[in-house]
């Protein structure tokens, strides 16, 4: 599981979804960083067959999905 917290408030958000069954060669399915409202989830969310690379924006209160890379070879 994986969450956005509010350093200033101390709020919680919880991902929407979970994360499994990402690429062997990747050893973090969740990448971002501190100066971006970005996130980049690779795999699949919920278990579904849909694998692929996922970008989501946060806007502080929910992460709203920005664009998919479906995966090649699935």
């Amino acid at each position: 599981m994986a969450a956005a917290i509010d350093t200033h408030s101390g709020r919680v958000t919880s991902l929407p979804f979970t994360v499994s069954d990402w690429p062997l060669d990747v050893t973090e399915p969740l990448s971002y960083r501190a100066d971006s409202c970005l996130i980049s989830v690779q795999g699949s969310r919920n278990e579904s067959r849909k694998h692929g690379t996922f970008w989501y924006a946060f806007n502080g209160k929910t992460f709203k999905l920005q664009t998919t890379l479906p995966s090649r070879g699935r």
